[in-house]
Parts: C-alpha cells; sequence; structure tokens
C-alpha cells in the first residue's frame, strides 16, 4: 500500500531557494552542453579519427596516436595543422586497430606517439624542437 504524502505550503525562504537550485542546474547544464560543442568544434578530425590535410612530397608521413582529452595532443595537432604539415590523427580510444599498433608495435604507454616516416622517427610526447630536429632528420 503506498502513503501518499500531502505536499505542505513552501514558504518564501524555501521558494527562493528551489528556484536558484533550478537556476544552477540549468546553468550548470547549459554550460555542459557548451563546454562539448567547444572541444569538438576544435577537433580537425573526419568520423574515422583522420585528420583531413593530405599528404605532400615536402614531408613524410606523419602519423599522430592521441586522445580527444589529452592537451599535449591538441597542442601537437595545432603546431601541425598552422604549419600545414600533413598528418594523420589516430584516436587510440576510438580506433582499435590504432590501439593495436600504439600498445603492441611502439608499446607506447603515453600520448601523443608520432611516428615520422616509415618509423624513421617515434616520438613519444611532444615538444616542438624535438619534433623539429626529428623531421628534418627523415627528410635527409
Amino acid at each position: 500500500m503506498l502513503l501518499e504524502q500531502k505536499k505542505l505550503p513552501l514558504n518564501d525562504k524555501e521558494n527562493k531557494m528551489h528556484a536558484l537550485l533550478k537556476c544552477l542546474a540549468l546553468s550548470a547544464l547549459f554550460l555542459g552542453v557548451l563546454a562539448c560543442s567547444t572541444i569538438q568544434g576544435d577537433e580537425r578530425t573526419t568520423s574515422d579519427s583522420s585528420a583531413t590535410m593530405a599528404p605532400t612530397a615536402a614531408y613524410p608521413k606523419i602519423v599522430l596516436y592521441t586522445t580527444s582529452w589529452c592537451p599535449h595532443c591538441k597542442e601537437a595537432k595545432d603546431y601541425l595543422t598552422s604549419r600545414k604539415i600533413p598528418f594523420t590523427n589516430l584516436d587510440v580510444e576510438d580506433d582499435i586497430s590504432a590501439w593495436e599498433d600504439f600498445s603492441e608495435k611502439y608499446q607506447a604507454k603515453t600520448v601523443p606517439l608520432i611516428v615520422i616516416g616509415n618509423d624513421q622517427a617515434i616520438l613519444k610526447g611532444f615538444k616542438r624542437e624535438t619534433f623539429e630536429k626529428a623531421l628534418q632528420e627523415v627528410q635527409k
């Protein structure tokens, strides 16, 4: 048997508190949706997690193994994109084949992992100077 609860009338203070809580909940929901759309808007990837930039003869093949939440991965992608250096972005959380290469072939444990050429340079993490030096070595 269910007992019915009688709702007592709320006083002015309780009404204000309920209104404030509703406003805070709606604000949090709105900000969460806004944050998600901003993050997705910054990504320059297609649905298969590959960057849209096509390779050119001026650069060797460059593959970035990343995750969507990694700030160093974003820094690497932004750096390459701003310099118009073509690369392929593989998200190891979304692509099982990328995860297998990342964890087994390269035995990596942290992102980003950057592979330049045909495994001629393998960089764990991203530092501009290290990347530029490795790229120059592979291009020789």
